[in-house]
């Protein structure tokens, strides 16, 4: 047995160094091929020692094959083997730093190419490698793993997504591999069976039979003629063709000649293959195969015939090419995503430079699609992206692209349009206006009509200085310009249209400095029992006295704040200093005034920090507040990203000891059932139903209800926005416990607040 494994081991390094030269020489042409995609875009200096450090490690492997051909008996196959995986490791390290050093954030396409190269690596290696376990394990997994990290590290949806199929991919080549090894031993005993059954066939008879009928992949025996002499089960059930029918069947003959190179080969003394598609006589079944073929020799070395391996690789064939779609469209509404949408606007920006020919974008972003996703869900949400996918395809040419490139946002390119910059336009607009008509009917979407327009903005390729980014920004900018002007309509990008995109720029980075200036206050605004009048806490609220600009409002610097990520720092600003000024009434004031709470807002994206907690933990120790004196505001649109993360951070919080405020409680469809699941301690009313209750009869109703919603689930409630005597007193007949507003006093700086507290408490 040792004897037996010693030759099969000694067959297997065989095969790994025929196939040697080949992959050597594809490793190298992948990466030149490689080097010449990533140039453009990464450090050069560093590609091109990485290429150099390449090639000459696969030439090292290449000239370690020709010795190897020269002369095998030189070392022992353990020997021989043992170099191979030395050299094929240093070849795979060096390919693992391709995602690690070169990963073009930002660019789809380079980062797409990528994976297409990865992906044909990982497909050759598993036919080059297959007959040595561990290379094709070693190199698979080296290749593969980092790069699967850095796409989940990117932390988008589309990585994600690219990092799961390149998961499925990994495992499926390693499943494929590990199969192709079997198959290797498979065939290698076969012939050495087949090979003694000529000297000896009395007594080998029965084995190799029993191996032959019961292997897991298809095999057969063919002469020197062509003739298929001999069959198993497995090759029958693969092709669906009786074994009468393949017993004498004359391979020159069958009508799709792809397979013959292969078969051939083991003809001339040497092993063939294919890989690819293939169209079976019988059945006319349409596959993927993955053929090898190996002489059969008599005694005296002569090819007597040949064997055939054959595996079913369709559904490896079609995960590859679903890998391939995945990359380029979009995986909800199966239409062409950013990526295939920016390699298309280049190709038409080819054509405009050379020919000028107009095409135009169109940038739509679909009107208040977040209140429909917020409060139907988001299968609604989806299905309704479906559906307007759907409609907008239905309305263009067979030449236009109609893509989704994130969210609600579609983008429809229309190529060709004239070589006149009027009747482009024109033509651009008729486009648009069709597209409000077909808006115009309700979408039914699992049983809810749904009525929603959509704002769009309209770009010309105009300049041949711009690029496909360019474009699409322009057509962005135009469409957020429409938005302005009362949604539902379209506008045409012009040059002024950058005056506010400059603004945000210029917001942006004031704001980075305005730490540094000392530009940024907190302001605090009462918060007053109804019954009494007494003040017994503060929502503490950000505001920005710039240098630059003067005092920015609050609805203009916090979307820029959250959009750039300095809402995180500008988030822990306001939660330090908030808690310290508490501290500092609650010591100023000592006993003598109850103060209860200190209210601050938390935004998204701090709130989904890993660090959060530990934030919030940090400035209680620094500050030294009680805990139960804090009271955190969260919006509703915290809990929809993620229920299930939400609801542990807020645990954790109510397990400190903090206490937890729903806002803006009513605006939402969903905010009963979050009322059921989540550890809130507080629900505020949102302003817009106080403000109205003098005048209308359902925003009494609504708050009535909301305060009996709260007593059931033992909540306090605080109501915003009371100007009035006659809120107040609504407020107070209905027994809610707290309110903010105007009526009390406005947000106020901390020295000023303290005066509102020595006003109503002059021991302070």
């Amino acid at each position: 047995m040792k004897n037996l494994e010693e030759v099969f081991h000694a067959k297997l390094v065989k095969i790994a160094y025929e196939h040697l030269k080949v992959s050597s020489i594809a490793i190298a042409v992948n990466a030149v091929l490689l080097a010449y995609i990533l140039y453009p875009y990464v450090d050069n200096t560093i590609l091109v020692i990485w290429l150099v450090l390449t090639v000459s490690v696969t030439m090292y492997r290449f000239f370690l094959a020709k010795r190897y051909h020269k002369d095998p008996t030189k070392m022992t196959a353990q020997q021989w083997e043992y170099k191979f995986l030395i050299a094929l490791f240093f070849s795979s390290v060096l390919w693992t730093t391709i995602p690690i050093f070169f990963f073009v954030e930002g660019n789809y396409m380079v980062q797409a190419a990528v994976l297409i190269v990865y992906a044909g690596l990982a497909a050759g290696a598993v036919s080059s490698l297959a007959s040595l376990k561990k290379a094709f394990r070693m190199f698979l997994l080296v290749l593969m793993v980092p790069i699967i990290i850095i796409l989940f590290l990117q932390n988008t949806q589309v990585h994600f997504a690219m990092g799961l199929l390149v998961s499925l991919y990994l495992a499926l080549v390693l499943v494929v591999g590990e199969r192709f090894y079997g198959n290797y031993r498979s065939i290698l005993e076969s012939k050495m069976m087949y090979e003694e059954e000529k000297e000896k066939f009395s007594v080998s008879r029965e084995r190799f039979e029993i191996l032959f009928k019961s292997a897991p992949v298809g095999f057969f025996f063919y002469d020197q003629d062509f003739i298929i002499r001999e069959v198993n089960q497995k090759f029958v059930e693969f092709l669906e063709a009786p074994k009468e029918f393949l017993i004498g069947l004359n391979l020159k003959q069958i009508p799709d000649q792809r397979i013959f190179p292969a078969l051939q080969s083991a003809m001339d003394n040497i092993n063939g293959m294919y890989e690819g598609e293939y169209k079976s006589q019988y059945k006319k079944k349409q596959m993927y195969v993955d053929l090898q073929t190996s002489p059969l020799r008599d005694t005296s070395g002569k090819v007597i015939g040949a064997i055939g391996i054959v595996n079913d690789i369709t559904e490896k064939m079609h995960a590859l090419k679903q890998i391939e779609h995945q990359a380029m469209y979009d995986t909800l509404t199966n239409i062409p995503n950013r990526l295939t949408l920016i390699e298309r606007v280049e190709r038409e920006l080819i054509r405009f430079k050379r020919h000028n020919v107009i095409f135009a974008v169109l940038f739509l972003d679909l009107d208040h699609f977040k209140n429909i996703n917020d409060s139907l869900g988001h299968a609604v949400g989806d299905s309704l992206l479906n559906e307007v996918a759907s409609r907008l395809q239905s309305i263009v040419r067979s030449e236009d692209t109609v893509a989704r490139i994130g969210g609600d946002e579609f983008v429809i390119l229309l190529p060709d349009l004239s070589y006149d910059e009027k009747m482009a336009a024109n033509k651009a607009e008729r486009i648009a206006l069709k597209i409000y008509t077909v808006f115009e009917e309700p979408f039914s979407i699992l049983d809810h009509q749904l009525s929603i327009s959509t704002s769009i903005g309209i770009a010309l390729a105009s300049n041949e200085d711009e690029n496909a980014d360019d474009i699409l920004k322009h057509a962005d900018i135009a469409m957020y310009q429409a938005k302005k002007e009362g949604r539902a309509t379209s506008r045409f990008y012009q040059q002024q249209m950058d005056i506010w995109i400059k603004r945000r720029l210029e917001l942006e980075n004031g704001l980075r400095n305005s730490f540094y200036n000392n530009e940024l206050q907190v302001y605090y605004q009462p918060i007053v029992e109804v019954q009494s009048g007494n003040i017994i806490g503060a929502e503490a609220l950000l505001r920005w006295n710039s240098k630059e600009f003067g005092s920015v409002s609050p609805v203009e610097f916090i979307p820029v704040a959250e959009e750039s990520g300095l809402i995180i720092q500008i988030g822990d600003f306001v939660m330090r200093k908030a808690f310290s000024q508490f501290v500092k009434w609650k010591q100023e004031c000592k006993d003598t005034l109850k103060l209860e709470k200190i209210a601050i807002n938390i935004s998204v994206r701090q709130f989904s920090r890993v660090d959060f907690i530990a934030n919030v933990k940090n400035a209680i120790s620094m500050s030294k507040i009680e805990a139960n004196n804090i009271e955190m505001e969260i919006v509703e649109s915290i809990i929809i990203d993620d229920l299930v993360k939400a609801k542990e951070k807020m645990q954790e919080l109510r397990s400190l000891g903090l206490h937890l405020s729903i806002d803006d409680f009513g605006t939402g469809y969903s905010s009963l059932s979050y009322l059921k699941q989540l550890p809130f301690t507080t629900l505020k009313i949102d302003r817009s139903f106080v403000q109205d209750i003098d005048v209308d009869e359902e925003d009494k109703e609504l708050i009535e209800t909301i305060l009996n919603i709260a007593k059931r689930f033992n909540l306090q409630v605080v109501a915003e926005g009371v100007e009035t005597l006659e809120q107040l007193r609504f407020l107070q007949e209905k027994e809610c416990n707290l309110y903010q507003g105007f009526y009390c006093s406005p947000a106020v700086s901390a020295e000023e607040f303290m005066q509102l507290l020595e006003k109503q408490n002059p021991n302070c």
